[in-house]
């Protein structure tokens, strides 16, 4: 079972023990991308990190070449989810 799996189950569990919805994860200060991964398909685990990945390369800025080749291959497979984070660090909170 992969993590992100395991802590959507926890998270879950814990929704259902305290009959309310929980809070957003801590340090995950992103609505979009909080919104996307628990939208993420199940049966796609690598979805959660490549998002996440795709997150802190925009929001914290890329170092290096390696970096912004990363963030150049995520914004050319995830094209939607790329301009909903990009739109969010610009300040337009979502597209929606």
């Amino acid at each position: 079972m992969g993590l992100n799996r395991r802590l959507l189950e926890e998270r879950a569990e814990e929704e259902q023990r305290r009959g309310e919805p929980v809070p957003p994860m801590l340090g995950l200060d992103s609505k979009v991308l909080a919104r996307q991964l628990e939208d993420a398909p199940r049966d796609r685990p690598k979805y959660a990190a490549d998002l996440s990945m795709m997150h802190r390369l925009i929001t914290r800025g890329t170092r290096n070449a390696g970096e912004g080749m990363r963030l150049g291959s995520l914004k050319a497979k995830y094209r939607r989810e790329y301009g909903e984070l990009r739109a969010e660090r610009q300040g337009q909170q979502e597209l929606l």
